[in-house]
């Protein structure tokens, strides 16, 4: 190995090259969603009157897809500049070798505004996501208190993190020699910063996973309850688990602190959020409109389900020609009854108001 080689941190390398993969596989799946998801949002949301739902659906879908893009433009540059990375309330700073401190008069850069960023599709993303269990809820007042505290609670946590400077936060665009990125860190004395954003986040991604836990515990198969119940208190505790166990691994990345792996999870936590929250939105005003319009050609989307497969049969008549029979498990009429019956929870339970329908 060269002596320049054997200056080089090569497991740096290896793992700013996954954060770059992270950033891109995680913008490549917010377009497939956007695509995926667009012939539904055309008849379910442009062809619709507008609302304040409608509003806030259309911004968490356009904002998260143009947010990610960007985070995954710039962290694909082979040579991004210092003044564009280092945020205007941390300290440039290398790990190994010193180069001039960059004052907070050099103005915005792309940590500042990702994590401003960030913070407002977390936000948003929550609000969508806490109108399901609140609807669970039988639109209880106690928990559209608890929800409004949550949300200003975390609101104020995530201003004070990234409002108030420190001078000791990590920013730089060569985290090691040779190896240009755009990397951040909590100070390097053991202390910590960023890491408390990611606690608040956890705090509430807690509150509701406990909440859906609990709902999914009272509607259990084995209580004979309510099927659609049981399935939509099934899928809201494996979103909010889903969600829990990316945030939870992201507040690990960070009580490690390790430069270039900081940012490995947090294009995750941006991209599935987002994609949760819309689908749950489109879903309600799916199932609500074909359950008024039949003409609608649509599908279910209110459940995590796979595709029932036609099952092929062969059949022989009495003159000895054979036949090819196509059925499946599912009925029209079940899906017409879980159709009228998830409208029937949705308008007692106030959510379609709320959603704009």
């Amino acid at each position: 190995m060269s002596e320049a080689t054997g200056s080089l941190d090569l497991a740096g390398f290896s793992q700013a090259r996954a954060e770059r993969n992270a950033y891109l596989a995680c913008a490549a799946l917010i377009v497939y969603e956007y695509f995926l998801q667009l012939d539904s949002e055309v008849v379910f949301f442009w062809q619709q009157r507008w609302s304040l739902a409608k509003a806030l659906f259309l911004w968490s879908r356009y904002y998260g897809l143009a947010f990610n893009i960007s985070n995954a433009i710039v962290f694909m540059q082979p040579h991004p500049s210092l003044k564009l990375c280092v945020p205007m309330y941390v300290s440039a700073q290398r790990l190994h070798y010193p180069f001039p401190y960059i004052s907070q008069s050099e103005g915005n850069t792309f940590f500042h505004w990702q994590n401003t960023g960030a913070s407002l599709q977390v936000i948003t993303s929550h609000v969508i996501l806490e109108l399901r269990l609140y609807a669970m809820y039988q639109s209880s007042r106690f928990i559209l208190a608890l929800f409004c505290f949550l949300t200003f609670g975390e609101a104020l946590a995530m201003g004070l993190v990234f409002g108030i400077p420190n001078q000791n936060l990590v920013g730089t665009n060569e985290p090691f020699p040779e190896l240009f990125i755009c990397a951040d860190a909590d100070p390097l004395d053991g202390s910590h910063w960023v890491v408390y954003y990611w606690m608040s986040i956890l705090i509430i991604e807690s509150t509701l996973f406990s909440l859906a836990l609990w709902k999914a515990w009272q509607h259990r198969p084995s209580a004979q309850g309510s099927k659609l119940m049981q399935q939509l208190t099934r899928d809201s505790a494996m979103y909010f688990a889903v969600l829990f166990c990316i945030y939870l691994v992201n507040l690990i990345m960070w009580i490690r602190n390790r430069i270039t792996l900081d940012e490995l999870m947090t294009a995750f936590s941006f991209v599935i959020s987002s994609i949760f929250a819309n689908r749950l939105v489109i879903s309600v005003r799916s199932n609500h409109y074909r359950a008024i319009r039949p003409e609608i050609d649509t599908y279910m989307m209110s459940g995590i389900k796979f595709y029932k497969v036609p099952i092929k049969t062969q059949m022989t008549t009495t003159t000895g020609e054979s036949t090819t029979d196509y059925t499946t498990t599912d009925t029209n009429s079940s899906t017409d009854v879980e159709l009228m019956e998830l409208r029937t929870f949705h308008e007692k339970n106030k959510f379609n108001h709320i959603v704009g329908v």
